[in-house]
């Protein structure tokens, strides 16, 4: 869909002076064109080789790749059900732009390390991040906006990330409790949005200079706070959607001459610009050629900055007073456990072994499931961690969750229920009831379609009953 609101003035004053005319004029035209769309293959459910056949074979959906850039492919959408796919739904790919793969790219996470995303939702680069980490380690996905936390967590479960915990916080609130902790930290910073104006173009209605000085304040706090969490040697990079100079080289200065951090050489595979490295009278500095620009444009994407900084030296612990919150969570007993276990393998043949490699984290009723290495010591701080699997009811029954059958569906080894007809599976998706099951007794189910593993079920006198999670019914879905 085309943006329809041309840029408005004060923006195209404020380029004309950074950029010149011409390039402003540029801006104005890229600003009314489509936006074109791109998946990052989420291979921690899938790969290319099964999913490009699938997607053009069902949708006509072709997939090409980016040259250089793991994982992203561009879209020819004819039939624009990119998101309406019964892979899209299962998580198997999500829908993100070119650029906005950049910043995980520079920030390079490794499996088994300490990472912090300080502004996370709605969740596009944090679950970049845990699949480079390969599900393993502590990956901290922080966000202020208490409203922005659902689609957070509902891109986290529908991705089949258990790495990851959400804390709901400001981010210059967290450095007391995580002093020099992560290895790596991603400051992805709210901004003035001028590299997205084809993809919202209502930027141009409210953006003005006060904005953006504004802005620049909270981000400094922002990149601030994470050079006190990382680690002295650790990497910081610190992004935006934006291309002022205010927001991106002026913060960057103002850090540099007050915290022990150096800007860092680093490669991207798109077309960049070096930041700039002097700005009138506010500043005069070469280091800041390290940083890069996108330019909208040059990539047929979003205009992007990106900055890699490394820690040099340990810093002081801050002593503001930590602010915590009652967290719903904490770890079942040894008992509850070995009843999980020994569930999973009544009704559904997993071995109670498999249980070895994952931390069990309860939520009031709810059982969630994180990798091994979480550290359960700071569990206080968050509202969730790792997905959801199940809730053991009043009477011991355990109640499946759609999430434990996706992550575990290579270790299902019955009560599968292959599903047909798109009548049946659409009342599935709906969570409706189906009938015609009387063979199979009552059990919990593994539900499939097309061979793909969708979720969990309940069959009861011969009744199947979706327990397709209500978060996901709300995408409409594209049946072939």
């Amino acid at each position: 869909m085309k943006n329809s609101i041309p840029v408005g003035p004060k923006i195209i004053e404020y380029f004309t002076d950074l950029y010149g005319a011409e390039w402003a004029a540029r801006y104005c035209d890229y600003a009314l064109t489509e936006h074109h769309p791109f998946i990052r293959v989420n291979r921690l459910k899938a790969n290319i080789e099964t999913l490009r056949p699938f997607l053009l074979d069902n949708h006509s959906i072709v997939l090409t790749e980016v040259p250089g850039v793991p994982d992203v492919y561009a879209v020819s959408d004819p039939c624009n059900v990119l998101g309406k796919t019964t892979a899209h739904i299962t998580g198997q790919y999500y829908i993100q732009s070119l650029s906005s793969v950049m910043p995980v790219l520079a920030l390079d996470p490794q499996a088994g390390e300490r990472v912090l995303d300080l502004c996370a939702a709605p969740g596009s680069k944090t679950s970049f991040i845990a699949a480079r980490m390969e599900n393993t380690g502590i990956l901290v996905a922080n966000e202020i906006a208490t409203n922005r936390t659902g689609i957070l967590s509902f891109n986290i479960e529908r991705l089949s990330i258990i790495n990851t915990g959400i804390i709901n916080m400001p981010g210059e609130w967290l450095s007391p409790r995580f002093s020099e902790y992560f290895d790596r930290v991603l400051v992805d910073v709210p901004c003035s949005g001028l590299g997205i104006v084809h993809k919202k173009g209502e930027v141009s209605n409210w953006w003005n200079e006060d904005l953006i000085l504004r802005l620049a304040q909270t981000q400094y706090k922002l990149l601030h706070a994470a050079v006190r969490m990382v680690r002295p040697g650790g990497t910081i990079v610190y992004s935006t959607c934006t291309l002022t100079v205010e927001e991106n080289e002026m913060v960057l200065q103002k850090i540099m001459q007050k915290l022990p951090v150096v800007l860092e050489e680093f490669t991207l595979p798109v077309n960049t610009h070096k930041g700039f490295t002097e700005h009138g009278n506010d500043f005069t500095n070469e280091e800041l050629s390290k940083s890069k620009r996108m330019i909208p444009w040059e990539n047929n994407s979003e205009g992007f900055f990106v900055a890699k900084l490394r820690k040099t030296d340990s810093m002081p612990t801050d002593t503001q007073a930590y602010r915590k919150h009652r967290s719903p969570l904490s770890l079942p007993g040894r008992e509850t456990i070995r009843n999980l276990g020994n569930k999973l393998e009544e009704y559904f043949g997993i071995s109670p072994d498999i249980l070895k490699k994952y931390l069990i984290v309860e939520k009031s009723s709810d059982l969630h499931i994180a990798p091994i290495d979480w550290a359960t010591e700071n569990l206080e701080d968050f509202n969730r961690v790792g997905i959801k699997i199940g809730t053991f009811d009043r009477y011991g029954t355990f109640i499946v969750h759609t999430n434990l059958v996706q992550l575990m569906g290579q270790f299902i080894q019955k009560n599968i229920v292959e599903i047909e007809t798109k009548e049946g599976i659409k009342r599935y998706l709906e969570g409706g009831t189906l009938k015609g099951f009387d063979a199979l007794g009552n059990i919990q189910a593994a539900v499939s379609y097309q061979g793909m593993l969708l979720g969990s079920a309940v069959i009861n006198k011969g009744i199947l009953k979706s327990r397709f999670p209500r978060s996901f019914r709300t995408q409409a879905i594209e049946l072939t």
